[in-house]
């Protein structure tokens, strides 16, 4: 028996909008492209002071877009994470706080990683944020850093990372190699958590800035770089957001070529920890809208055996696909699934570079 289907909600948790003017145009369109989103205006500018009358009006005015407040954190030790607070009657108070205390741009503060993480993890639990660290570019986040930070979060509040680039459109963006991206590539930053038995969500944010749209244009929220969060079929409210993403049951997908059906090995599907006994199944069911490149499973069966690809489909057509690999007998340590597009045109005519799909992964701990 197969683990029960997955209803695949589409998200975006790294947008601006500095100009409470443009927050009916920043809305234009994403109620038909996304089912959540987050407003993540950076810690040090006035644009956070306005984030709570901007958000109230946005709620009102689309009703069906579950809308995060969050921020944009300059953290202590150089790199970005996004902060996204359940809604409560206190989300933007609890962001202010933080961001006048804790950001190393805002002038008087001077955190650090535990300081911080401490004040979030006594907020009540019901308004705790989760954290993902933002565009982890070579020179930014590593593996040191991140140590720290996990060390320091006692309440569990990291979550998950970005697996792609936003600034979809720039130069220096296009240039990247999606494949070798320190956060998603094969024994990157996440693969690191996925050996230590840590559930971790992978993330396609687009880093949307509307208020700059005329200097630098880019793809609007959920025209390409999007998250896929798994729910139960029936459900959709923020609760179940958050609890996808705590789990790391998600997709991080750049355009809208393919929906994953179906990707478990028994029972356990991702976030969960499969525990055998003896030989697993692992069942995959897509949709490809357009033939693949490749196919891949990322992972590793024992924790000897540093992550790579533990098995490549290769190219495949497009149209519905299933395919299935045995999971040895007291497997231990994660796979999870990287495919890419074999047309690399991307939404603007002039743009041709490599699309991908990731997923988070399944933990692997057979006996």
């Amino acid at each position: 028996m197969s683990a029960p289907v997955l209803r695949w909600l589409r998200g975006d948790l790294h947008t601006h909008c500095e100009d409470p003017g443009l927050a009916m145009a920043y809305l234009e369109g994403v109620g038909g492209r996304l089912d959540f989103a987050a407003l993540t205006n950076h810690a040090q500018k006035p644009a956070l002071r306005e984030q709570a009358e901007v958000i109230t009006r946005m709620r009102a005015a689309l009703p069906g877009l579950v809308l995060f407040a969050g921020l944009e954190w300059n953290t202590p030790t150089g790199g970005h994470a996004c902060l996204i607070f359940p809604p409560s009657p206190r989300e933007h108070e609890h962001a202010q706080t933080f961001a006048r205390t804790f950001d190393r741009l805002v002038e008087g503060s001077c955190p650090t990683p535990a300081e911080a993480l401490a004040f979030l993890g006594a907020l009540p639990p019901a308004e705790r944020p989760l954290i993902f660290l933002n565009h982890p570019a070579p020179g930014q986040w590593s593996a040191r850093d991140l140590d720290q930070y996990l060390e320091a979060d006692r309440a569990g509040l990291i979550a998950g990372l970005e697996a792609v680039h936003g600034h979809q459109t720039r130069d220096l963006v296009l240039a990247l190699d999606p494949l070798n991206y320190p956060g998603s590539m094969p024994g990157g930053l996440a693969d690191q958590l996925y050996t230590r038995g840590r559930p971790f969500a992978l993330l396609a944010n687009s880093d949307f800035h509307i208020h700059k749209q005329r200097l630098k244009p880019d793809y609007a929220p959920g025209v390409f770089n999007h998250i896929r969060a798994g729910v139960a079929p029936a459900r959709r409210d923020w609760a179940d957001i958050f609890a996808a993403l705590r789990l790391g049951r998600t997709c991080a997908a750049q355009g809208h070529w393919l929906d994953l059906a179906d990707f478990c090995v028994d029972q356990a599907r991702l976030g969960d920890t499969w525990t055998g006994p003896g030989e697993g199944l692992l069942t995959l069911r897509l949709d490809a809208g357009e033939e693949l490149e490749s196919l891949d499973l990322i992972g590793q069966f024992t924790p000897d055996q540093p992550p790579a690809i533990l098995h490549s489909f290769g190219p495949q057509p497009a149209g519905p696909l299933h395919r299935s690999l045995a999971v040895p007998t007291g497997a231990r340590g994660f796979v999870r699934l990287r495919t890419l597009a074999a047309n690399h045109q991307r939404p603007w005519p002039s743009q041709r570079a490599p699309r991908l799909f990731f997923s988070s992964a399944i933990l692997l701990h057979g006996r």
